[in-house]
């Protein structure tokens, strides 16, 4: 559905120039659901600007499926001050001229799907963080797109609330079979939700991980051995983050 071929991506010039992404090859085949972990800084996000077309890539090509739609969950909801939750979720299609009724009806319908189909007369000060992420989701299902490129949609939410949230989504993908790329800091999101999950690093794919537990996944997976040595192993794979402090000796040994 999606194929990127020799993608490199850099800002600026001379001393100031950046490379931040750096010859990636990627196929994101349909109805998949791949997860991207790596450390701040690795690329991530600038990986998902470049395949939604936010930003043009310096080198290679990004392409898509005839016909196939996209929608794009960032990781702060930006949701418009002046309009209610509703109208702010069924935005996408009053721009492409959807008649009213429609797109109230859908925009309800996503609400729905999120467990907001009760806030929809409220204004976006009026809701908490994790509130307004899922509004954010909403909006991004309101044009029921192919392809769902999602940048750490749940980083916001509570521990409980992130937990549901994943469970919802697998249950919308199980549903519709939609084609997922998801970007997560947490392997243990990574392994619940995903086919297979890549380690971003410098700017570089350098590790995939197939993700064998079984479909459909519920709060037993959690308990699956395979569940706990695939995250012992994506969990030695990553890096670590460089310049953070390291204990003195004398700190060490009173911890």
């Amino acid at each position: 559905m999606i194929t990127v071929s020799n993608l490199s991506m850099s800002f600026g010039q001379g001393r100031r120039h950046v490379q931040v992404l750096q010859d990636i090859d990627f196929h994101l085949a349909s109805g998949e659901f791949v997860s991207i972990i790596g450390r701040s800084g690795s690329g991530k996000s600038t990986f998902l600007d470049v395949l939604m077309g936010l930003i043009q890539p310096t080198q290679g090509t990004v392409e898509r499926a005839d016909r196939a739609s996209m929608s794009y969950v960032f990781q702060k909801p930006a949701l418009l001050p002046w309009r209610n939750v509703l109208r702010n979720v069924y935005l996408p299609l009053q721009v492409h001229g959807v008649r009213r009724a429609d797109r109230l009806k859908a925009g309800m319908d996503a609400l729905r799907k999120v467990g907001l189909g009760y806030a929809a007369h409220l204004f976006p000060f009026q809701l908490s963080g994790g509130m307004a992420q899922r509004v954010a989701i909403a909006r991004a299902l309101v044009e029921n797109p192919d392809i769902l490129l999602m940048d750490e949609p749940f980083s916001a939410l509570d521990p409980i609330l992130r937990e549901n949230m994943n469970f919802n989504l697998l249950s919308l993908w199980q549903r519709t079979q939609k084609t997922v790329l998801f970007v997560t800091h947490s392997i243990e999101e990574a392994l619940i939700l995903s086919d297979r999950i890549l380690i971003l690093e410098n700017g570089t794919f350098v590790q995939r991980f197939d993700v064998t537990l079984e479909r459909p996944r519920t709060y037993e997976s959690f308990q699956d051995p395979r569940f706990g040595e695939l995250y012992r192993h994506i969990r030695n794979a990553l890096p670590l983050q460089p310049n953070l402090p390291r204990a003195a000796p004398d700190e060490a040994s009173a911890s």
